[in-house]
């Protein structure tokens, strides 16, 4: 199929399609340029491109999908090194989320401050916070 009849059964569009064959997600054999140098890509691309999806559904990053699905074709994830690998990722989402809290309530501190006239926004573009000159 076209990268047109891709793009459309995918969802997808033909610079997504280019994207992820520049980043080594999908190949493209050499033979399977026509004559007219259009690429015809085989149907097996159209269950990669599925799989790319529903594994960054999850939350995984185009590389971290690059990595199952090598790891998957090679016969290399077993159960117990995919649980290891989910658990390591889940650790991250873990520390992201931390991150995330703790970004949240400082952002409940400063609109707190700014209600009382002592708002920290201010402070950062006239170049203090809390009292001290930063150092540029």
């Amino acid at each position: 199929m076209l990268i047109g009849e891709l793009a459309q059964k995918t969802n997808l569009s033909r610079h997504t399609i280019r994207f992820y064959e520049k980043l080594g997600l999908i190949q493209v054999p050499e033979q399977s340029r026509r004559k007219n140098n259009y690429k015809e890509y085989p149907e097996e691309t159209l269950s990669r491109i599925t799989a790319i999806k529903e594994i960054t559904a999850r939350g995984f990053t185009l590389k971290e999908a690059r990595g199952i699905i090598t790891l998957i074709n090679d016969g290399s994830l077993d159960p117990k090194r995919a649980k290891k690998y989910l658990e390591k990722k889940l650790k991250l989402v873990q520390e992201q989320l931390d991150e995330l809290a703790r970004t949240k309530n400082n952002l409940l501190i400063m609109i707190d401050q700014c209600e009382t006239g002592v708002c920290d926004v201010t402070r950062l573009v006239r170049g203090k916070v809390n009292g001290v000159k930063k150092e540029k």
